[in-house]
């Protein structure tokens, strides 16, 4: 692997994203091992260190799930070196477990829980803010503004954790992490490699009569972290201001905050504080600020997490501060210039500026010439023909006429299932739910229930249900799409992969090995682009009662065409024979390739499109069999 600009010389200065910024960061403060499990908008974290690691003497690892991740980085913070655990805002509720207890015991070595947090929802299925979390397991909280912010705070976030012996987490955004900057290196501390791991069963094994005893110990901790981040430098009181308006601004939106100033011609009228430790908050500076402004704005994004520490410092202080925060800033997705911009002109009284006004009406006059393109499975998918053949099999043994068959599915590239023609996806919440959701509904139920999903996915959270399933003898149909990768998220290795994060070679996990062992009552494994086999074997499945499973494998239809043209093999290219079509549209209807198009009434393939899965050459496709390969 080419190492990328994150690995450059102390002193220099290169453009990195923020998630790499937050990487070289780390490495800067000494880290010896990172692992993560893939999720946008984090996955760039790990990618990074996994590019530079050997340089850098840091081990790196995809784990499993979230919560193995966690606890590969606690088991290196108790050995006394420094880790760091990185995963998307949902990827938390995993984790938390290990890192409620593990807040309890205190650290060794600094350890790092990075929360990339989708504000937004620009990749995620909720918008939670962890920096509850936090505060509930008594984690500091380090909150960047930006990629030059993430950059220094990733190495002082180690720092802090490793002198307060407490786990800290990091809160970083979509925005922080997919924006870019300038960044000047800085000198990497070097990093031992080995650690010691020193008994102690009365710090470590956390039983009751351990806990009550730690959990005294952590409270007297945290008062001290308190104290301590009234003096560290990502907490300051920016600007004084007049006395009468004054903006508390965490994380991100310091820098909106500012350009906003500029936008309303405020200059130096209004007072500016800048919050880099959401929890604790330098609760001293905070009241000071608060006594030098008639009212005060909390300016962050999501919940109001500092605007209600705010009131309560306010109240203890019997101070007479108007403070107001979600009156005025959404609470709901990004707040960005537009809408800090119209939050702080409502908030002083200002009329605000009518380019908003304008820049709505061209966006609307856009958006009419623009076809929609909601997001869809790519031409010659796999997932595609699975999601096909569950239909058919629906239609075929006539279960419509019993209410249909009941298709729950889960997180990552088959979720688009749900869109049209398809419509196979019926619930989805969270990773591995759609078995669990399926045993739930065996038993209350009496459609068929065929679920869905990835292989990742399956090894990271799907093994459980899928006992939970057999054990409770529920009667359910288990489709695993196995296109060996983790493919929304950027390709990532798993365990049914063969190959480690770093391409090393590994022992390659088979999901119908695992399945068969979790006492599964039947088990295929069919290719996915084999639509005939598909619909035999999920027919099959369907009239047998049990808990069965179909292994619908076949690679990542983007990877599978790259490694081809690499060995320069030719990619077969379908196209629809105008003398056979008849225009029933059952292609378009039913089976929905991105590839397919309908032009002045004469449906055809873009062969610019096509990546040769030869599935629309299947009868149950086009009863005509009009689509043929191209010479």
């Amino acid at each position: 692997m080419a190492i990328s600009n994150v690995a450059g010389n102390p002193g220099e200065k290169t453009l990195l994203l923020g998630n790499e910024a937050i990487a070289r960061g780390f490495i800067e403060g000494g880290l010896r091992v990172a692992a993560s499990y893939p999720g946008t908008p984090a996955s760039e974290i790990l990618n990074t260190l996994i590019n530079v690691g050997d340089k850098y003497g840091i081990y790196t690892e995809w784990s499993t799930n979230e919560k193995v991740a966690a606890e590969v980085a606690i088991s290196t913070a108790i050995s006394g070196l420094r880790s760091m655990v990185s995963m998307k805002g949902v990827g938390v509720n995993v984790a938390s477990e290990p890192f409620q207890a593990f807040s309890y015991m205190g650290t060794v070595g600094g350890i790092v829980l990075v929360s990339a947090d989708d504000v937004g929802m620009h990749s995620s299925h909720t918008e939670q803010d962890n920096r509850f979390f936090a505060r509930e397991a008594y984690l500091p909280i380090f909150e960047p503004p930006g990629p030059m912010g993430a950059h220094q705070m990733a190495k002082a976030a180690l720092d802090f954790s490793e002198k307060w012996g407490q786990p800290v987490m990091f809160r970083t955004t979509t925005r922080i992490g997919h924006s870019a900057a300038d960044i000047t290196l800085g000198p990497v501390q070097k990093t031992k490699e080995k650690g010691e791991f020193k008994r102690d069963p009365n710090r470590w094994v956390n039983l009751p009569v351990n806990a009550r005893r730690m959990r005294r110990e952590l409270i007297e901790r945290m008062e001290k972290i308190g104290e301590e981040v009234e003096s560290i430098p990502f907490n300051q009181i920016v600007a004084e201001g007049d006395g009468q308006f004054g903006v508390i601004s965490c994380g991100v939106t310091f820098n909106v905050v500012r350009e906003a100033f500029k936008d309303l011609g405020l200059g130096d009228k209004i007072g500016l504080m800048k919050i880099g430790t959401p929890y604790p908050l330098p609760k001293k500076m905070v009241q000071q600020f608060l006594a030098s402004n008639e009212r005060v704005l909390i300016v962050e994004e999501v919940e109001p997490f500092v605007e209600t520490q705010v009131k309560s410092l306010a109240h203890e202080g019997s101070l007479s501060t108007q403070i107001l925060g979600k009156e005025h800033i959404p609470l709901a997705g990004e707040s960005g210039p537009r809408e800090v911009v119209m939050g702080l002109s409502q908030f002083m009284g200002m009329e605000p500026p009518n380019r908003f006004e304008r820049a709505d009406r061209i966006w609307k006059e856009a958006q009419a010439l623009i076809p929609p393109r909601p997001p869809v499975l790519c031409p010659g998918c796999g997932h595609r023909t699975a999601f096909f053949a569950i239909n058919v099999v629906e239609k075929k043994l006539g279960l419509k006429k019993e209410g249909g068959i009941v298709k729950p599915s889960d997180i990552g590239c088959y979720t688009l299932g749900y869109q049209s023609p398809l419509n196979a996806v019926d619930t989805n919440y969270c990773m591995g739910s759609s078995i669990g959701a399926s045993s739930g509904f065996s038993h209350v139920i009496d459609n068929k229930i065929v679920c869905t999903i990835g292989d990742s996915t399956f090894f990271h959270s799907g093994i459980p249900p899928l006992l939970n399933a057999v054990y409770n003898k529920a009667d359910i149909n288990v489709v695993v799409l196995d296109n060996s990768t983790t493919a929304m998220t950027g390709f990532q290795p798993h365990p049914g992969v063969g190959t480690t994060a770093t391409g090393q070679d590994t022992k390659c996990i088979l999901i119908e090995d695992v399945a068969r062992a979790c006492g599964a009552d039947t088990v295929d494994v069919v290719g996915s682009l084999d639509l005939d086999g598909l619909v035999e074997a999920l027919e099959k499945a369907v009239n047998t009662s049990g808990v069965s499973v179909v292994v619908a494998r076949q690679p990542c239809v983007l990877l599978d065409v790259r490694t081809r043209l690499k060995k320069g093999e030719k990619i077969k290219k379908y196209q629809v024979d105008q003398e056979l079509c008849t225009k029933c549209e059952l292609c378009l209807n039913l089976f929905g390739c991105p590839a397919f198009r309908k032009i002045d009434d004469v449906i055809d393939v873009d062969l610019a499109l096509c990546n040769g899965c030869a599935a629309c050459a299947n009868i149950l496709v086009c009863p005509q069999e009009a689509f043929k390969e191209v010479d």
